[in-house]
């Protein structure tokens, strides 16, 4: 009997940014960092779960791989999206799978250091199709693609561990 793939979308939740990836059996099919202008409103986060419930059902999604948030670096408001964003996973009857940083790091990253360049490195080597976005990356001098990078590391964690 064949297993049923995975379709997974990593997301790297954030109150102004948005990073996700879309895999399917360890092929990126989607990755890009959504930018959520104006201020934190109700029409905003009803704006990011119609955005990621389009994910689901363009891709028909099985599977939610979310950053778990860090008690010391997030804010209330970033809270109540992940609590929309489990949601709308449970609403659509999906897995969800939360994996810290530190637990993609011990996946990724099993003998070197941890950061965030470095991942977004690793992943260019399982994925040479984000070359592109890493080579845009190391000229900004905001860290833009970091959340994708992180939303890719997420999904092929996800993968990786199922």
């Amino acid at each position: 009997m064949l297993k049923k793939s995975l379709r997974i979308i990593g997301i790297n939740p954030g109150t102004r940014y948005l990073g996700l990836a879309v895999i399917q059996d360890m092929n990126l099919f989607d990755w890009r960092v959504k930018l959520l202008e104006g201020p934190w409103s109700k029409k905003k986060i009803d704006r990011v779960t119609e955005i990621i419930s389009e994910y689901i059902d363009f891709y028909n999604l099985s599977t939610i791989a979310l950053k778990k948030l860090h008690p010391s670096r997030s804010s209330k408001h970033l809270k109540h999206l992940v609590e929309k964003i489990e949601s709308l996973a449970k609403e659509k009857k999906l897995k969800m799978r939360e994996y810290s940083i530190k637990e993609v790091e011990k996946v990724f990253l099993v003998n070197e250091k941890y950061n965030k360049k470095n991942l977004a490195e690793k992943m260019v080597s399982l994925f040479p199709c984000l070359v592109h976005e890493l080579r845009k990356e190391k000229t900004n001098k905001n860290r833009y693609h970091l959340r994708m990078f992180e939303a890719v590391a997420l999904a092929a964690c996800c993968f990786q561990k199922n």
